[in-house]
């Protein structure tokens, strides 16, 4: 077992074994263990192929001797096995599929590919028992262990825009399902008519989990027809005359409902999802007195136009905005038009509601997951017409007072991080691992709410490596084998396959959530005990300006 920092709020734990099934069946065990255990402070346990991933939050590890991830990493080397009580026993799932034609446009590029006949394919393909080795990429995307040597197929030279939800296909040596509609560039060769991810399902929200096991049966386009699986359309949200508090006149480029993110669910391939910039989130709700983690709205690049329904408090932060006042509470009235439309500096603001607005958890939180179609108002982003609620609540403050300059990553600066090596810095050529160092990285935009996109040295391996998938956090810096680096953010995949060549600190992720297109970047190193201690600061910070807010404010 081989401990590895990833980043300041993670450690990913390598497991050697001599055959990818024993390492599998390593993870697994050591998987449930910890989940059997449980520390508090840790929020995510991920198991994929040969890793498991333990995500925490620093400031909430249970206390005791050492640093966090030293208590972290204590806790993992001396984890009990789990119970056999509250051991799950892996699923045995059967897995109809209509393969070929228009399910499967792709069989005869790998029968091609394979000098196989398309027949032959199928009955190779669908003969394996397969294991889960991992859940991720999208929720409930399985990657399966098993498929024969003589199908592995390269992935398309242009990746689909939008592959059909259960679809089967074959990517290099791998085969898995696309729970979602989603782009993706594995060749397809099939379809099931199962759903893999049921947002509807709080307890069992995908069809596989890491160590199931897996097995295709062929099935006709009849019996596809017959055994398919509707979608669940989640109740539309609905707003009362008295609890609904503003409606969107205009809507900007992407404004959505965002609360402090999924815990938990990584292992399902949900991501944690949450604010970019999380700490100018969480003072707009602490400057009204709401709860942390109270449902409030991101605003990028333009924000939107609302209408008021009621006298009410807001708080506006991160991002300036022309002619609103930031950074501290703001009384609007009934009638009165708040126009976000102008950000002047930074790319994103929060707009928090005094009793935070009113938004159903699905899957265990309340932000927007737009590529799922899942959370926040309706799975996705505000458009006209939206009227959202927020709850009753008494409100008074007195005197002109705002947070402190030092909470707002907005600066409209070039971008200096701190970050710590990632687990396959060696793999990168010295001059690489120089050019990261000391070069300066502009902000493409083809950036999002999943990564920061980079370019200016391109960064090279040594040699040409393979790196199975394992996890990523917020911060992960990955090099694609175009060698521009992507900083993961938010709405990031739950796991990986490219070398991490390093990790953005917790701290500095927001001045990364402010950047424009066409921004500049920098790297610093700096040691896990440093980024840590900067944590605990910066979480020290927050707590004295959420009892500071509280003395200036009457709330019932």
């Amino acid at each position: 077992m081989q401990l590895i920092p990833l980043g300041d709020c993670a450690v990913l734990v390598v497991l050697k074994a001599k055959t990818t099934t024993a390492a599998l069946d390593a993870v697994t065990k050591l998987a449930r263990a910890l989940n059997a255990a449980t520390l508090a402070g840790v929020t995510d346990i991920v198991p994929a192929f040969t890793t498991v991933t333990v995500h925490y939050d620093p400031a909430r590890v249970a206390p005791g001797e050492g640093t966090p991830v030293e208590r972290v990493s204590a806790w993992i080397k001396t984890v009990p096995a789990a119970p056999a009580a509250v051991r799950r026993k892996p699923a045995e799932v059967t897995v109809p599929v209509c393969y070929g034609g228009e399910q499967g446009p792709d069989l005869a590029v790998v029968a091609a590919h394979t000098k196989l006949v398309e027949a032959e394919v199928i009955r190779v393909h669908s003969k394996a028992v397969y294991r889960v080795a991992a859940v991720g990429f999208s929720p409930g995307f399985p990657y399966l262990l098993g498929m024969a040597p003589r199908l592995s197929t390269p992935r398309r030279a242009t990746p689909r825009t939008l592959v059909p939800a259960g679809s089967v296909g074959i990517g290099g040596s791998q085969t898995g399902v696309y729970p979602s509609a989603t782009p993706g560039g594995w060749a397809l060769i099939g379809r099931t008519p199962l759903r893999l991810f049921r947002p509807e399902s709080e307890a069992a929200p995908t069809l596989l989990e890491a160590g199931d096991t897996v097995k295709f049966v062929p099935i006709t386009e009849k019996q596809a027809a017959q055994l398919e699986e509707r979608p669940v359309v989640l109740a539309a949200a609905k707003v009362t005359k008295s609890s609904g508090v503003f409606e969107v006149i205009k809507t900007g480029v992407l404004t959505t409902v965002q609360d402090m993110g999924r815990n938990g669910r990584q292992h399902h391939g949900i991501p944690v999802g949450g604010p970019m910039d999380r700490q100018a989130a969480r003072v707009a709700n602490l400057l009204l007195g709401n709860d942390e983690n109270e449902p409030l709205l991101e605003v990028t690049l333009t924000g939107p136009v609302l209408k008021f329904l009621r006298d009410t408090w807001i708080a506006v932060t991160g991002s300036a905005v022309r002619d609103v006042p930031g950074w501290r509470p703001y009384q609007v009235k009934a009638g009165q038009v708040v126009s976000l439309a102008e950000l002047t500096c930074g790319a994103r603001a929060y707009v928090a509601v005094a009793g935070g607005l009113e938004i159903a958890n699905v899957l265990g939180g309340a932000g927007t997951l737009l590529r799922a179609g899942v959370g926040g108002w309706n799975g996705r982003a505000l458009q006209a017409g939206d009227r959202i609620g927020a709850k009753a609540v008494v409100f008074e403050t007195t005197g002109s007072w705002s947070a402190s300059a030092e909470f707002n990553a907005a600066t409209g600066a070039d971008v200096v991080v701190r970050f710590m090596r990632g687990p396959q810095w060696d793999w990168f050529a010295a001059a690489s691992r120089r050019s990261f160092l000391s070069k300066t990285f502009k902000v493409t935009a083809q950036s999002d709410r999943m990564g920061i996109r980079l370019e200016g040295s391109a960064l090279r391996l040594e040699d040409a490596r393979e790196l199975t998938s394992e996890g990523v956090g917020f911060g992960s810096v990955q090099v694609p084998p175009d060698g521009k680096p992507i900083v993961l953010m938010a709405d990031r995949q739950t796991i990986g396959g490219y070398p991490k060549i390093g990790h953005v600190i917790a701290v500095d992720l927001p001045r990364l959530a402010q950047a424009r297109t066409g921004d500049l970047v920098r790297f610093h190193e700096i040691s896990i005990d440093e980024a840590q201690a900067l944590y605990l600061a910066q979480e020290h910070a927050l707590a004295l300006l959420g009892a500071g807010v509280r003395s200036k404010l009457k709330r019932g």
